[in-house]
């Protein structure tokens, strides 16, 4: 099996679903929702992937509405659509989540062993600065420190538009002088990353999270360069090419 190229010099992470545990931590702040599907016999999965449309079609048709609000229309427009019973507080709560969401246990060890071996750290997401913040402090707790933040705030829109990833390449060339095939997208989604990436001529690691609904089970055609079931996987493979 083949691996990256040691000439990589920035990976370009996609945060919620790859670093941040994405779906743990909605399904934390959808408990009234999901206790609502299980006694109607929706799986859990079919729950998700209309969430997860919803929530793409809000930020294709509302692409400067920052993400807290775009998660609080999201719970509103499922809940309707599966006719759940909801109130406004928890549409709020959960449009205010994103600073509970977990970290997954290897991502904060991996993404210092990946910047310890010279690989620059860029955040490349549909998130909105202050929500970010919070994230970021559990990503750098074992001393990794990102190199740029590009979020769907700054930017003007959400991924999978293509202008997302002109930007990160763009601004990566400005900024630092790497150029588009010096950049590795690193990422769970294959909607919002994998396949949008290929399409601006960037290759992708995936990062297969177990149970991955949103942005996985969506993808429809473009495989990734390389598959790893873990950021601790990611990260040994990258120790040996670069060592």
């Amino acid at each position: 099996m083949s691996t990256p190229s040691k000439d990589y010099k920035a990976l370009l992470f996609d945060c919620y679903g790859t670093l941040i545990n994405w779906e743990g931590g909605m399904q934390n702040a959808l408990q009234p929702l999901l206790v609502q599907i299980r006694k109607i016999g929706l799986s859990r999965d079919d729950f998700f992937k209309e969430l997860g449309r919803i929530e793409n079609a809000i930020q294709a048709n509302e692409p400067t509405k920052l993400y807290p609000d775009v998660l609080s229309e999201t719970y509103r427009q499922v809940a309707d659509h599966f006719k759940l019973a909801y109130n406004e507080d928890e549409a709020v709560d959960f449009g205010n989540s994103v600073p509970e969401w977990p970290a997954f246990p290897d991502s904060a060890k991996a993404l210092k062993r990946l910047q310890d071996s010279g690989l620059k750290l860029i955040i490349l997401s549909n998130i909105n600065n202050d929500s970010f913040a919070h994230s970021r402090t559990k990503l750098e707790k074992e001393g990794a420190r990102f190199d740029e933040v590009y979020t769907a705030q700054n930017i003007g829109s959400y991924k999978p538009s293509l202008g997302n990833f002109e930007y990160a390449i763009q601004h990566l060339q400005k900024d630092h002088g790497i150029s588009k095939d010096e950049i590795l997208i690193v990422a769970n989604s294959k909607l919002h990353d994998i396949q949008p990436g290929s399409k601006v001529g960037l290759k992708g690691a995936w990062i297969d999270r177990a149970g991955g609904v949103m942005g996985v089970s969506a993808f429809t055609g473009v495989e990734p360069a390389w598959r790893y079931e873990s950021m601790r996987e990611f990260a040994d493979v990258m120790d040996k090419v670069r060592a």
